[in-house]
């Protein structure tokens, strides 16, 4: 007796036919939010589809065989042209995740009001501009990303989504909140980055579990001091606006772990910014402040240093008080000479000074062992110290774009290999007047420039 054909492949079938586009089953991450273009689907161990994909398909509607696979928990029409959802949603009372990004949605679904499992909602980049009140009926709704939209006003009603703990907001052309946005009492995460806000909307301030924010891309010059006394707050971003004054109030911020204050007007820090014990990463890059904040040297605690684009012409010798240091990006500054000092951060891998006018490495560098990432590129180095040659950990040296006439034999011992193209790995030396070994050799890599100084020592 022939066997019945499996359900989930009668689907699939339906599908195929009905927008002509391949499906494949496969093991992949819907949970993330970057997707490829392939139509996909993943079935559980009872060979029920639970996961399906149709990106970049050309829908104009959601296919109607889809509101028939009850066991769906993922669905991602991403990059379609779809611009509404028929009442069928609701026959999907399983549905966790749903990525509607990049369609032509004027409206928001209230359908979805249905979906009563739904925790994740993806809307981003289509053309809603305001939002129901309804939303509160899809109670279990954890995630929303309305990112690329144009609601300009966000409802007083907006407290119906006081269940939800991840908001993205982004390029919205929001200029205020309104006042019951302070009841959000559950978010965690929310992006407000590329908006219009000429101020920190006060209501943030009061929302008591907040540990992520992105305020970067708006139009904010003074920073309330009740910014940095947000009790849960790890990670603060709040780049790209007219900032030229940090608060004292900056000192806390019991909890930042990540603060990131790049492409502002600031000159100066304030003293308690050393009080960040939790600090790990601060990125001050783009700020033009002509120095190298010495209030930085006070934060023992970080990991990763930006200054990139200051206008930095001296790195100072307390350089040395940031210990834990393992990153240090410096380029596109004024600094002409390295302090032996920085190759005294023994847990230094990245070291980034490119775009300067560096004419010499000291000798000292030898003691920056566990450097994995060097860049020198777009300096004034003529000669390379033999002391470099004893960077073991190395993966990759940038010494593009300089004035090196002859390749070092001891270079070699890095074994890594030469390029005269930027490459991710290796040793890059393009943009320079090399011409021992010649050119031609070293485009051969590093066995014909081994070869080379073996055949001419």
């Amino acid at each position: 007796m022939k066997s019945e054909q499996p359900m989930f492949d009668k689907y699939i079938t339906k599908l195929e036919k009905e927008i002509g586009k391949t499906f494949k089953s496969s093991k992949f991450n819907i949970d993330g939010w970057d997707y490829d273009n392939h139509a996909r689907f993943e079935l559980n161990e009872n060979n029920e589809i639970i996961k399906l994909k149709i990106n970049d398909a050309g829908l104009d509607s959601v296919p109607e065989v889809i509101f028939e696979i009850e066991s769906l928990t993922e669905l991602s029409l991403e990059n379609n042209n779809i611009s509404e959802l028929p009442e069928k949603v609701a026959n999907l009372k399983n549905l966790r995740f749903l990525n509607l990004a990049y369609n032509n949605f004027e409206f928001f679904p209230e359908d979805l009001s249905s979906c009563d499992k739904l925790e994740t909602i993806i809307l981003s980049e289509n053309k809603i501009k305001s939002l129901p009140c309804e939303i509160k009926n899809v109670k279990s709704l954890l995630e929303l990303n309305l990112s690329g939209n144009r609601f300009e006003v966000l409802p007083e009603c907006i407290n119906n989504y006081v269940r939800i703990s991840y908001l993205n907001l982004s390029q919205c052309g929001l200029k205020k909140l309104p006042s019951q946005f302070a009841n959000l009492k559950n978010l965690q995460e929310l992006d407000l980055s590329n908006n219009e806000f000429t101020e920190v909307p006060e209501e943030i301030c009061k929302l008591p579990l907040l540990y992520r924010l992105y305020l970067n891309g708006n139009k904010i010059s003074e920073l309330r001091s009740e910014l940095f006394k947000i009790e849960k707050l790890e990670f603060l971003n709040i780049g790209f606006n007219k900032i030229s004054e940090i608060p004292c109030s900056v000192g806390d911020m019991n909890q930042i772990r990540t603060l990131i204050l790049d492409y502002n007007e600031i000159k100066y820090l304030p003293e308690e910014i050393s009080r960040l014990k939790t600090l790990r990463k601060l990125d001050l890059s783009g700020n033009k402040s002509g120095v190298f904040y010495p209030e930085i040297s006070g934060i023992i605690s970080l990991r990763e240093l930006n200054l990139m684009g200051n206008a930095i012409k001296q790195i100072p010798k307390e350089i040395i008080d940031l210990p834990l240091l393992k990153v240090l990006l410096l380029m596109d500054n004024k600094i002409s000479e390295i302090p032996d000092e920085i190759f005294e951060l023994h847990e230094l891998v990245h070291l980034e000074l490119g775009m300067n006018y560096i004419i010499k490495i000291p000798e000292s560098i030898s003691k920056a062992v566990n450097l994995e990432v060097l860049s020198l590129a777009s300096n004034n180095l003529k000669v390379l110290p033999a002391e470099i040659s004893k960077l073991k950990n190395l993966k990759k040296l940038d010494l593009s774009g300089n004035s090196l006439e002859f390749l070092p034999a001891f270079i070699l011992d890095l074994e890594l290999p030469l390029s005269l193209e930027t490459k991710e790995e290796g040793i890059i030396l393009q943009n320079n007047p090399i011409d021992y070994p010649p050119r031609e050799v070293i485009k051969k890599g590093y066995k014909a420039v081994k070869k080379f100084f073996k055949k001419n020592s």
